[in-house]
């Protein structure tokens, strides 16, 4: 953003303003909507117009923007007006209306449909969303690292044909995950759990390909998935539940991936079992009964603490099991508690974020990404549209 001169441009931010919200359409949680103030805030002079999404078409909080609006403009401190639609003649009359300083919030971009095709930048340079709206603007800005994993039209389609640059949020995320990336200190710990495993596994395999990593300690459900390809008994409730959320796939890749890299990657000792709501302890192999694996054991906990209270680099996405439940928070806020005790500590996740704030460690953190499929893509060494984007059109840009 430096690098232009944005007083009475008119702008277009992507931010990423979805938020979890109750069955009443109210917002839950600021956090995302907080991220972007600073960007906001430097923008004060330019005429603003803001793109975001929420939810996905089908879930119950898939909804319009009115609610992300009014909470912007109370945190903003400033208006933020909430049109609704995105390019019809009524919203693009209204961005034509602004004044120096106005803040527009356009309707959820996903009630395009062109929205959720993952098309090349240059075919998404073809949409309606994008041939109507950018001869509206000076300038692209993406503030939306968490959604840049992602080639949709507003993340980059608009980088086809305008001036594109990255947001203040942006820039921190790209800053604070490459210091991750780039260290070359060691110990190198990565501590990899949550419920999306298929990812964590395409992670762990991307960065033990790139040598990222000196040891990865496994948790949550990819932790589950490792055991199975150990030959490790967990039970059928267990089992049941990898077949039902289509992960058996994983399991020759976790084998595999054992078989190349050979003690890098640590597997639980123990694991706390959901025993009609009591918290029970059982080695592993040794887990008897139609009893659902809910977390790390106690001596994991101690075992993998070590390691992180050694580590020169730290990253830590996923909480280790369902830590929602109190009984089974125990393995999350122990290892998170260790985790900021690294040289360069790192967190992202939607569900860590949420354990970070309950425990009040988010000042403790080196950085603590608000993406989540994209910092861990980030993490893995893996290249995102939506940064691709911005680099391509610097070139273009900035060396034309």
């Amino acid at each position: 953003m430096d690098d232009f001169i944005l007083d009475d441009k008119i702008v277009l931010v992507r931010v990423d303003f979805n938020s979890p919200m109750d069955d009443n359409g109210n917002i839950l949680d600021d956090r995302k909507i907080k991220s972007h103030l600073l960007t906001l805030r430097a923008l004060e002079h330019s005429k603003v117009v803001l793109m975001s999404h929420q939810g996905r078409p089908g879930d119950e909080d898939y909804t319009t923007l009115e609610a992300h609006a009014k909470l912007a403009t109370k945190l903003l401190g400033q208006e933020v007006t909430y049109e609704d639609d995105i390019f019809s003649s009524c919203a693009r009359k209204a961005i034509k209306s602004l004044s120096q300083g106005n803040i527009l919030l356009l309707e959820n971009t996903r009630f395009n449909a062109e929205e959720i095709t993952k098309l090349t930048p240059e075919e998404q340079a073809k949409s309606q969303m994008v041939k109507k709206l950018y001869p509206l603007f000076d300038l692209f800005i993406n503030d939306a690292f968490s959604v840049s994993h992602i080639s949709q039209c507003s993340v980059v389609g608009f980088t086809e044909v305008l001036p594109s640059v990255a947001g203040i949020l942006m820039d921190k995320e790209i800053t604070g995950l490459d210091k991750a990336l780039t260290c070359h200190d060691h110990p190198s710990i990565f501590v990899l759990g949550g419920a999306k495993a298929n990812d964590s596994i395409k992670a762990i395999s991307n960065i033990l390909k790139r040598g990222g990593a000196d040891k990865i300690l496994t948790t949550g459900v990819v932790a589950t998935i490792f055991m199975m390809a150990m030959g490790v008994d967990i039970g059928e409730v267990n089992r049941k539940f990898i077949e039902d959320e289509k992960y058996t796939d994983q399991i020759p890749i976790a084998s595999k991936l054992l078989k190349e890299y050979s003690g890098k990657i640590v597997i639980p000792q123990d694991v706390a079992l959901n025993n009609n709501g009591e918290r029970q302890e059982v080695e592993v192999g040794k887990i008897k009964g139609d009893i659902q694996i809910a977390d790390i054991g106690w001596e994991t906990i101690e075992n993998y603490s070590q390691y992180l209270k050694e580590a020169k680099l730290c990253v830590f996405h996923g909480p280790t099991g369902i830590f929602e439940l109190d009984k089974f928070r125990l393995g999350t806020d122990e290892l998170l508690k260790a985790a900021v005790q690294a040289r360069y500590s790192v967190a992202g996740g939607g569900h860590t974020l949420d354990a970070i704030d309950q425990l009040n460690l988010e000042s403790k953190f080196s950085h603590v990404s608000m993406g989540g499929g994209a910092s861990i893509a980030f993490l893995s060494g893996e290249p995102l549209p939506g940064i691709t984007a911005l680099k391509n059109n610097a070139s273009r840009y900035h060396n034309g």
